[in-house]
């Protein structure tokens, strides 16, 4: 039997900073665990969103079957109403119920989509949960009291961000915040990295994953300190401070992951993982905007403009459809995260929108429109690098869920869905954005030390992390197995083995299916949350 297989979890990781922060000596562990292993680009669902990407990453299936389009989605194929997205919603199976069915004990640890928690062999502690819900949403039932009385300093308040430091910071108000808000995912990740090293001695299984969601927030805020390329040729004594700060953090996680390989032993594979990349973003869209201004939108009477100086990831506007005059509106984006627009048809979500004879033509006649009349207004450059249809990125039994189209803007940010003075307006400072590649780094037995891989899809970390644990890959996974992060000599002798297809998730009866998985002041906290960071308004 092989060693534990684990997948270390970097949210938002980019080699872009990772690399430069191996040659500054800030992250050395990661550097020989890069040297001694293989690495390779791994490419992000469309779009580069959370729930999304590592829903894919854990099951092997895209979203257009895993069910998990956005933070936010639709609650059927025929509501118009939006809710938040948990287990409940997740369509395929994960690979921690794929390993348990098959006798191996699995763990999880922060992920997002896995409240309540599924009843696996091993345990789960979900991420994006509000403290409150912690304990009732892991399992087993015992383990967050257990974990208290076990690991000194433990505190469950911890596992949630303070969502008031983490709107201000994110607003961008004070730059004496920043040192709060990088001290905050200081203080935050030990707690789930002490609770794996708990788990990994005293409750060993042989999969086990954990997501640090710091590297994603630290560089939303801070791209300007972290990004290499944006270092000023005089930086300030407050820009080098910050960013010493900053590079406390990454030499955190790279403690943890010294750590963990050590504890995964000379027969463990050790995966170091990421939802998406990051980049950096210097302008803001309102795309519902500039819908209005090409006759497609129409704004209920009374919408009021957001001034151009307001701090609007503070300002607390929930969008609902009541913003809009739906009879006269026949395209309109509902949350900034998923980049996606949707286009009402009548007798779909309601009585209104285009006709179903039409959608076709109009949808055509609008991605024509948004790729060549949507464009810098002073240079003429488009703003929109693509435009893809639901059948092209959400293809498969729950595409019913996604946007009709999904746009990519040229600098990789989410747009705005309130409403603006002008479609586009300038960033006063550049903000870290979503970038569709990520990072992907196997290490352990067979693989091929110091390899560059070709880029690999989200997907194929399911079907790769199968096989190093020596079990049979479903034949129903949508992603391949990355034979070339093992050697032919490794692969010779372990063979991979295709196995029969996944089963549908059953930690539910059918008639709790659409049951709340928040109670309302928890599901407000969470929105608060996502307010916070720019992936609702």
């Amino acid at each position: 039997m092989s060693g534990p297989v684990i997948l270390f979890g970097l949210d938002g990781a980019t080699f872009t900073v990772l690399d430069d922060l191996v040659r500054k000596g800030v992250m050395p562990c990661l550097g020989r665990f890069m040297a001694s292993g293989a690495r390779g680009t791994l490419l992000s669902t469309v779009p580069p969103l959370t729930p999304p990407a590592w829903t894919t990453l854990v099951t092997g299936r895209t979203p257009g079957h895993h069910g998990i389009t956005n933070f936010l989605q639709y609650e059927s194929d025929d509501s118009r109403y939006l809710r938040l997205v948990t287990s409940r919603e997740l369509c395929c199976e994960t690979i921690w119920s794929i390993a348990s069915r098959q006798g191996r004990r699995a763990g999880s640890l922060n992920f997002v989509a896995h409240n309540p928690a599924p009843k696996i062999n091993g345990y789960v502690i979900p991420g994006w949960v509000p403290w409150r819900w912690v304990k009732k949403h892991s399992h087993p039932a015992d383990l967050i009291d257990r974990l208290k009385g076990e690991i000194p300093g433990f505190d469950v308040r911890e596992l949630a961000l303070d969502l008031k430091v983490e709107q201000k910071a994110i607003a961008g108000e004070m730059i004496e915040d920043y040192e709060s808000w990088i001290d905050l995912h200081i203080r935050r990740e030990p707690q789930w990295f002490n609770i794996l090293r708990y788990q990994m001695k005293h409750d060993p299984c042989a999969l086990v994953g954990v997501v640090f969601d710091g590297v994603d927030k630290l560089q939303h805020l801070l791209w300007e300190h972290l990004d290499p390329n944006m270092e000023p040729q005089s930086p300030s004594e407050d820009f080098l401070r910050i960013r010493r700060h900053c590079w406390d953090y990454f030499r955190q996680l790279d403690r943890f992951l010294e750590e963990t390989v050590k504890s995964a032993g000379p027969d463990g594979h050790v995966f170091v993982v990421s939802d998406h990349g990051f980049t950096g973003s210097g302008e803001t869209l309102f795309i519902n905007t500039w819908l209005e201004q090409q006759g497609y939108l129409t704004w209920a009477p009374g919408v009021e403009v957001a001034p151009d100086n307001s701090h609007e990831l503070l300002e607390r506007r929930p969008y609902n459809l009541s913003a809009l005059e739906l009879s006269k509106t026949r395209a309109y984006a509902h949350s900034p995260g998923s980049n996606g627009i949707c286009i009402p048809v009548k007798g779909d979500r309601g009585d209104v929108g285009v006709t179903p004879e039409e959608y076709e033509s109009f949808r055509a006649e609008l991605v024509n429109a948004l790729r060549r009349r949507c464009v810098d207004p002073e240079t003429q450059e488009p703003l929109i690098a693509d435009v893809w249809t639901r059948e092209e990125v959400f293809h498969g039994p729950r595409m019913g869920l996604a946007p009709d189209l999904t746009v990519g803007l040229r600098d990789n940010g989410f747009f705005s869905v309130l409403r603006g003075s002008q479609a586009l307006k300038r960033r006063p400072m550049v903000i870290g954005t979503h970038h569709p590649a990520g990072v992907l780094i196997v290490h352990g037995p067979g693989v091929r030390e110091g390899a560059t891989l070709q880029p690999a899809q989200l997907a194929d970390v399911a079907p790769t992390a199968l096989y190093a644990l020596g079990l049979p890959i479903p034949e129903d996974l949508e992603g391949s197995l990355v034979t070339e992060a093992f050697t032919p000599e490794y692969l010779a002798e372990h063979s991979p083995i295709c196995g029969p297809a996944t089963v549908r998730p059953a930690h539910l009866p059918p008639d709790e299916s659409r049951d709340r998985a928040y109670e309302p002041e928890s599901e407000a906290e969470v929105l608060m949350r996502l307010r916070a960071l720019g992936y609702v308004e």
